[in-house]
Parts: structure tokens; sequence; C-alpha cells
């Protein structure tokens, strides 16, 4: 099953790649789909996301805009490749 979606994703990357430049605006939403797909099957593009989006603030604040923006089923995806943050401890605790 894996196989099917990881195969499934690199073919929506492929058609946005080869469709961004027409006039129909189809390339930009399967370019985006195809990590998001990848992302809501594999565990190991999950930790590599939420690595990168913990070193790299500006990719972390793309990626927060993006998950106010997208739909639901998008959103869970996203967000699981959030980093964990630390709460600031509060003084005099």
């Amino acid at each position: 099953m894996k196989l099917f979606v990881w195969a499934a994703a690199v073919v929506m990357i492929l058609l946005g790649l080869a469709t961004v430049w027409t006039p129909i605006p189809t390339g930009v939403p399967l370019i985006a789909g195809g990590p998001i797909l990848i992302l809501g099957s594999s565990r190991q593009a999950t930790r590599w996301l939420r690595t990168r989006r913990r070193r790299l603030l500006r990719l972390d604040e793309a990626f927060i805009r993006l998950e106010e923006k997208a739909p639901k089923g998008l959103t869970a995806a996203l967000r699981r490749t959030r980093p964990r943050r630390k709460e600031p401890s509060q003084p005099g605790s």
C-alpha cells in the first residue's frame, strides 16, 4: 500500500511540475498534494520535516500559515510535523 501511495505522490509531483506553467492552475495543488500524501503515509518523512521545521524558523512559520488555510484533512497531516517545543518555565515555580 505504501508503494502505491509513494507512486501516486511522485506522479502528482511530476504532473504538477509539467503543468505549473500552463494557464490552468493545476500545477501548484498537484505539487503540494504529493508531499502531503507522503507525509500522511510515512513516519520517517514526518520526522524529517519536523526536524527541519525545528531548525528553520521561517519554514516553520510558512507551514503554520499553510495549516491555517488548508482543508481539515490536510491540516492533520501538517500538524503532525509540528516540532515539539518546551513550554517556557514560569519564574518562581
